[in-house]
Parts: C-alpha cells; sequence; structure tokens
C-alpha cells in the first residue's frame, strides 16, 4: 500500500472482479437461450481475460520503462555531482596555491621593506651621531673660549 492509501493492485482486482461480475450479471438477465448465454459468458470470459492480460503487460512495461528512466536520471544527477565536486575541488585548490603565492610575494617584499627601512634607519642613526659629535665639539669650542 502507497502513501496516499491508494492499493493498485486491490483497485486493478476490483475492477476486473467488479467488471466480469456485471458483464456475467447483463448476460443472465438477457433474453437468450442456455447454449447462446454459455457461449456469450465464455467469450466475455476470454474478452476479460485477453483484457486484464493486456492491462497487466500495459503496466509492466510502463513500470519498466519508469524504473529505467528513475535509473538513468540518477546516474546522469550522480555524474553531474561528481563533475561539479571535482570542478569546486580544482577551484579550491587553485584558490589556495594562489593565496599561497601571494603571501610568499607579500612576505618578499616585507623582508624587502624591512631591508630598506632598517637601512635608512641605520643611516639616520649615522647622520644623527655624527651631528650629536659635532653639536658637542662645538660646544666645546665654544666653552673652552671663555
Amino acid at each position: 500500500m502507497s502513501d496516499s492509501g491508494f492499493d493498485r493492485d486491490s483497485f486493478f482486482k476490483g475492477l476486473l472482479i467488479g467488471g466480469t461480475l456485471g458483464a456475467l450479471a447483463a448476460l443472465m438477465f438477457a433474453p437468450k437461450s442456455g447454449k447462446e448465454l454459455r457461449g456469450d459468458i465464455r467469450r466475455k470470459g476470454e474478452e476479460a481475460v485477453e483484457g486484464s492480460k493486456r492491462l497487466y503487460h500495459d503496466a509492466r512495461h510502463r513500470a519498466s520503462a519508469l524504473i529505467t528512466e528513475a535509473v538513468e536520471k540518477a546516474q546522469a544527477l550522480r555524474e553531474e555531482a561528481a563533475e561539479q565536486l571535482a570542478s569546486a575541488r580544482q577551484k579550491a585548490e587553485e584558490i589556495l596555491t594562489s593565496a599561497e603565492h601571494k603571501v610568499d610575494e607579500l612576505s618578499e617584499s616585507a623582508k624587502g621593506y624591512y631591508a630598506d627601512a632598517k637601512a635608512e634607519v641605520s643611516k639616520k642613526k649615522d647622520k644623527v651621531e655624527k651631528t650629536v659629535a659635532a653639536g658637542l665639539d662645538a660646544a666645546r669650542q665654544e666653552l673652552a673660549k671663555k
């Protein structure tokens, strides 16, 4: 039984049984001789059996086609998901590699800036030391004159 409460097998069984009984009842109440009635019943029974066989084969064929289609769609979705996952992995690796290169570049650049700043500070330190020494010498000379 499915989730909706509709049982397809029971419906088809009921349809076949109800159709057969209805046909039999119609034949029984028809104004015919016994031989004709039996022939009609046999013919209608054979028609009902053939109809139910056709119905069964059609339903089986449709179910098989639906299952095949569902399997094909599931496979296609699985393949698409695998392709998207591979693409996402590749993009993530590219981003990571790019980030690593940028970090390396920034690190080298920072080392260069540090070396330049250190050299500049060293030059200014030397200048300040020379200026202070010159100022002290000038101050000493002035004090010695007095």
